[in-house]
């Protein structure tokens, strides 16, 4: 068979109003950060879960984007106070195709929104809101520029991230209030944030690439050539997956 010369990776997506029509909604800079890590990118409508088979079968890889915030029943637990908008039709859909990627092995990259989901799917509990929750947090919901950094994560120095980067400190940017809690058993962190917060997890069997990330390298990729490093690598693992 003939490898592919470009894996395709689908996107997961929500939806949203656009002049008070329900749009499929993905943020560009996902689009832009796969097509320049050299990957081909597909949106994933939310559907019928009975499509995740197919879905998953077309993809090389699965990209979990931002959004919402996680419905509390998709990991078995009550709303709090400051539960935001959530979707459970959204949460359902992704479980299914994290649930079918892991049977068909295929390479995961989850970002934000998407590693509190990938956790959930998973077996793993969330943090429903950080200020209420965590005693001393810093601020992980910026108020600068979208791609500019922050705040400091540190990077367990043995994990494939830390090659990736190629440091075990850096700054990032951060736009969530809510983060892993109990951790899937199939996950392993590799990044906190000063106020211990995870920020990244890696998955635990070495023979299916499972990456996590909390904050936003899709936003950083375009000026940031470490972050953009992580895309091609994520493409490199797709296209292991590929042929035609």
């Amino acid at each position: 068979m003939k490898q592919k010369s470009k894996p395709i990776i689908g996107i997961s997506s929500t939806v949203e109003q656009h002049n008070n029509i329900p749009s499929v909604h993905v943020h560009d800079k996902f689009i832009q950060a796969v097509m320049k890590g050299g990957a081909i990118p597909v949106v994933i409508p939310i559907g019928p879960v009975e499509l995740v088979e197919i879905w998953i079968s077309m993809c090389d890889g699965l990209l979990l984007s931002s959004g919402e915030d996680i419905d509390p029943s998709s990991f078995n637990a009550n709303p709090s106070p400051q539960i935001q908008k959530t979707n459970l039709k959204r949460d359902k859909l992704e479980m299914a195709l994290i649930q079918e990627a892991l049977k068909q092995k295929k390479p995961i990259l989850a970002i934000c929104r998407g590693i509190t989901m990938l956790n959930a799917a998973i077996g793993g509990t969330v943090i429903q809101d950080i200020p209420s929750t965590i005693q001393n947090a810093i601020n992980h919901y910026q108020q600068a520029e979208r791609p500019e950094p922050t705040h400091d994560v540190h990077l367990e120095r043995t994990s494939r991230l830390a090659q990736i980067f190629n440091q075990e400190k850096f700054r990032v940017n951060s736009m969530h209030h809510q983060a892993i809690d109990v951790l899937s058993p199939m996950l392993k962190v590799v990044a906190i944030a000063p106020d211990g917060v995870i920020e990244a997890v890696e998955g635990t069997d070495p023979t299916h690439l499972i990456w996590g990330i909390q904050w936003h390298p899709e936003e950083m990729a375009e000026e940031d050539t470490t972050m953009l490093r992580l895309f091609k690598e994520f493409t490199i693992e797709c296209l292991k997956k590929g042929s035609v």
